[in-house]
């Protein structure tokens, strides 16, 4: 397959970009009617052609003033740039406003192109060169290939061929290491086959098949066919101009659209980013209202400084950008803003964190600088913070917080796990001192536990899982950690054992006192916690103590060993005597009530020692 590259162009408007994309490709980017009869570029223009090893993408954008938004869409994506000068008039206006996009948009590359040669003489050329080279002086085009051609001669394409082959091989492959995405730069129908959008695709590939979700609709689509280069194909590529054949109608999509995964990214009406102003921008104050170019999308928005009140022509700072609606905002992207009136390029940027929730105050200045030195400081300093700040961190937030797959999501999240920085559990991310912390507090909250309730073998596992508001998983490694003991679903110290401290001894002496008093009929619990004049919560810890030292509760009472035991041996001899026994002879028994009688009886069969038959009576049980 053949090496992708797309190229833009960018320049004043009738400096001969369409001409000579024309003369490169054979392709007529001009495709509106409108086009046509103006003679000038309106929406950005798609082309392509081969050179050796590669396939040549170009966009050529609008060169007029009106359109400039227009050619910040087609500008996104591309991966160098065809920088027209024509030759007869030298740099103009949209000459210093497309390479201030440009520059803000990230591009590295690019080829100066002097156009119309064959219009002027070698001595005007020489002073255009010249006064071109000190205009690009401390731009990313200042030491770029710099070729004159002429589209109507065709002298000079021979040379600019070989430094577009060039500008290819220095051009590293877009790597798949993010999520597609596939801004929608046009929206039209093919009779026969319905909706298809086009655009660069970014960050990873799509397929012929494919479901994708249509942003900010959120409607869902199959990819019925995709195209690069004019050809159907299986699957797009990231950097390839795309276009994709959807299943809805074109109603439900338009310029400015994201194409992406479903469920991978989540709107925002707040970014913090990394902001320059222009040089060729005048001074802002503390807040400025723009329009925010992202990929193919215009919204209105608001710059609010936040470490300076002013920011002078050619400097940069941390901002944060309110937006008029919802946007879906990635790390790492960059954007460029435009005066609401009268419309010109003042600077741009790049987006640090994409979903903020909290609006800057002066007041908070210290703790926001500190956040964005870490968010400008790589995508590891970005991945730290962001735990620090959402905590815990929803690994499916990453692909859009650090601009990665899903796949390098997960990677990314268990490196940082594997050299002690975080703990991932549960689909969630914690810093490593909040899972320590965790330890300690479970710790605490067992210890404090035997100390309260001595007689107890431990505190309830899902009562202690809700104290520390963590899910199963981490529950575990917790537990893990900290040496814990889980027995029967319930948590103690490593080699606790129950026993009676002062407290609940003094409490066991007055409940054996209440029901001595009792005799064989034994107080109810209700009266027994009355008497004691405890909690619930320490009288039914003290009655699960009891229970394992032989007292048993016989429905709403509660029987001493003692007493249970001279109950179970002389039901055992009147059965022995008379061979079956009635609910009557056992009150006459021990002179008993009945609402004693039948739990006591109840607690006998339970115990295995009688059986009731069919007619209410009770035999031993052999």
């Amino acid at each position: 397959m053949k090496k992708v590259v797309t190229i833009g162009t960018a320049g004043h408007i009738d400096h001969g970009k369409t001409s000579l994309v024309r003369k490169l490709t054979g392709i007529d980017t001009d495709r509106l009617k409108e086009e046509k009869e103006r003679g000038m570029t309106i929406e950005p223009g798609f082309a392509h052609f081969f050179l050796d090893d590669y396939l040549i993408s170009i966009v050529d954008v609008p060169g007029h003033e009106k359109f400039i938004k227009n050619m910040v869409a087609g500008a996104h994506g591309i991966d160098g740039v065809l920088f027209v000068i024509a030759a007869d008039e030298g740099v103009m206006p949209q000459t210093e406003e497309h390479l201030a996009v440009c520059e803000m948009l990230g591009i590295e590359r690019g080829i100066v192109v002097l156009t119309k040669i064959d219009t002027v003489d070698e001595e005007w050329l020489e002073l255009v060169e010249e006064d071109v080279k000190d205009f690009l002086k401390g731009t990313f085009l200042e030491d770029a290939p710099f070729v004159k051609v002429s589209s109507k001669t065709g002298e000079g394409f021979d040379i600019l061929k070989e430094e577009l082959k060039r500008l290819a091989e220095s051009i590293r492959k877009q790597k798949e290491e993010s999520f597609p995405r596939l801004p929608v730069d046009r929206v039209f129908t093919v009779k026969g086959f319905g909706t298809v959008v086009t655009g660069t695709l970014s960050g990873g590939r799509l397929s012929k098949g494919e479901v994708v979700e249509i942003l900010p609709s959120k409607v869902e689509s199959k990819i019925k066919n995709l195209q690069t280069a004019g050809a159907d194909v299986d699957v797009a590529f990231p950097g390839q101009r795309t276009a994709a054949n959807l299943t809805v109608p074109k109603e439900k999509v338009h310029r400015g659209n994201i194409l992406t995964l479903p469920g991978i990214l989540n709107s925002s009406r707040i970014v913090d980013v990394t902001f320059a102003l222009s040089k060729t921008a005048t001074t802002i104050e503390k807040r400025i209202k723009v329009h925010f170019h992202y990929l193919t999308l215009m919204a209105e928005a608001e710059i609010v400084l936040i470490d300076r009140d002013v920011l002078n022509p050619g400097e940069r700072c941390f901002a944060q950008i309110i937006f008029d609606r919802e946007i879906y905002p990635v790390y790492g992207d960059n954007f460029v803003v435009r005066t609401i009136s009268p419309g010109r390029v003042i600077g741009g940027g790049t987006i640090l964190h994409p979903l903020e929730k909290k609006r800057y105050r002066k007041k908070f200045a210290g703790v926001f600088m500190k956040k964005l030195k870490a968010l400008s400081g790589g995508r590891e300093d970005a991945f730290l913070e962001f735990v620090k700040e959402m905590e815990p961190l929803k690994i499916e937030l990453l692909p859009q917080l650090l601009n990665i797959s899903p796949d390098n999501a997960r990677h990314f999240a268990q490196k940082f796990e594997k050299a002690g920085e975080v703990v991932v559990s549960d689909g969630l991310v914690y810093t490593a001192e909040t899972f320590g912390g965790l330890v300690e507090k479970a710790l605490k909250i067992v210890e404090d536990y035997h100390s309260r309730y001595p007689v107890a073998k431990g505190i309830n596992r899902e009562t202690l899982k809700s104290l520390l508001n963590v899910g199963d998983e981490l529950f575990l490694r917790i537990l893990s950690s900290s040496g814990l003991e889980e027995e029967r679903k319930v948590i103690r110290q490593k080699g606790f054992v129950p026993h009676l401290d002062e407290k609940f001894l003094n409490l066991k002496e007055k409940l054996d006192s209440e029901l001595r008093k009792g005799g064989f009929s034994a107080p109810s619990l209700d009266n027994l916690r009355e008497k004691l004049n405890i909690s619930s919560e320490d009288f039914y810890t003290l009655l699960s103590f009891l229970k394992k030292e032989g007292y048993k509760t016989a429905g709403e009472f509660l029987l001493s060993p003692e007493v249970y035991r001279k109950i179970e041996r002389r039901t055992v001899d009147l059965l022995k005597q008379k061979g079956e026994i009635t609910v009557g002879d056992f009150k006459e028994l021990f002179n008993l009530s009945r609402k004693h009688a039948i739990p006591y009886l109840e607690l006998l069969d339970a115990e295995g020692v009688t059986v009731r038959d069919s007619s209410g009576k009770r035999k031993l049980n052999v």
